[in-house]
């Protein structure tokens, strides 16, 4: 009996991973549609847009980032300190940013929240890949290592046995071809209120194909695992009564 009723629990199992990929693919279909809806333009138009481009240096000109000493055209440097003495979360102590957003093709700013990692909620969260590049450095009293400049030398000192620190830069280089699908503003190019936004180094017939691979992908996965599992809890269930 134990054995039909652990048959029957991972049966459930597989039919719930089946739904989950259900709810991955109604997610991909919804990129898919909105990504078929907004073609590419060059234009001025003002609302949700698709754009190609070239990042280029924003008004401040090159920037210099801060770890890897690499000319680029946006970055950031984020010194955070794990486990955080608050209780809650990392404590960051120190943030750097660029003083102003790179333009794509000398006239359109762009939004950092399109070319970082997620930091919010709101924040857009894709799978292409980013057009920035990231360097971490991890210190800890036990195995130190050398730290660029940017990290004051009494954020080392205070730091204790069972704490580290972690230093990430995200940086953007110069002259990076990248696809953007997002709201244009006043201001410039940031994330949409709602749905699909991303920046990536593919093209929009890329970013189209690895969707469609990637729900082509999940419908087999989905059935593949759905129908495993019902035989599997059928059966189990069927072995269950008669033992019962």
């Amino acid at each position: 009996m134990a054995v039909a009723t652990v048959g029957f629990c991972a049966g459930g199992i597989l039919v719930g991973g089946a739904g989950i990929v259900l709810l991955l693919i109604l997610g991909d279909l919804r990129a898919l549609r909105a990504l078929r809806r907004t073609p590419v333009t060059d234009g001025t138009a003002r609302g949700r847009v698709a754009v190609e481009g070239t990042i280029g240096y924003g008004p401040a000109g090159p920037q210099r980032a801060p770890v890897s000493d690499a000319e680029c055209a946006w970055y950031r440097a984020t010194l955070t300190r794990s486990p955080g003495r608050g209780g809650t979360g990392d404590d960051v102590l120190l943030e750097i940013t660029s003083p102003a957003w790179p333009i794509l093709d000398g006239r359109l700013p762009i939004d950092p929240r399109l070319l970082d990692q997620p930091r919010t909620l709101t924040d857009p969260d894709q799978h292409e890949p980013r057009a920035s590049t990231t360097v971490r450095i991890e210190y800890r009293r036990a195995a130190p290592v050398r730290l660029p400049r940017v990290v004051p030398p009494d954020v080392v000192d205070d730091l204790r046995d069972d704490e580290l620190l972690w230093l990430t830069e995200v940086r953007v280089p110069h002259g990076r071809r990248v696809f953007a699908l997002g709201r244009r503003t006043g201001d410039g190019l940031r994330p949409g209120r709602s749905g699909l936004s991303l920046l990536t180094t593919l093209t929009r017939a890329e970013v189209i194909t690895a969707r469609q691979d990637a729900i082509g992908t999940g419908w087999r996965l989905m059935l593949l695992s759905g129908s495993a599992g019902l035989l599997l809890a059928a059966g189990c269930a069927a072995w269950l009564a008669a033992l019962g």
